[in-house]
């Protein structure tokens, strides 16, 4: 059927990958109890990036487990140990 409207598939190469090995490994802590029964005893931190469509901007931020509240945040333009350090400062 394929042949005879002249059309074909686009077969996909497999990804590649790559075993990373971290130089050091910290123990996970939590063991996915994130429930806390007071503020401040765990937080957590990620970093997500924005674009505005002509740039990607970082940001950093620190999040209490006991009521979801963002404590600190920082943006920054590139993902980097000093946006961590600024995010901590604050």
């Amino acid at each position: 059927m394929m042949r005879e409207l002249s059309i074909q598939s686009n077969i996909r190469k497999k990804r590649q990958r790559f075993s990373y090995k971290p130089s050091v490994i910290y123990p996970n802590r939590l063991q996915r109890q994130f429930h806390a029964i007071g503020p401040q005893q765990k937080l957590a931190t990620d970093i997500t990036y924005i674009s505005d469509g002509t740039r990607f901007y970082y940001l950093s931020a620190i999040q209490d487990l006991f009521n979801n509240e963002i404590v600190a945040w920082q943006l920054s333009e590139r993902n980097d140990v000093q946006l961590v350090l600024d995010t901590l400062e604050k």
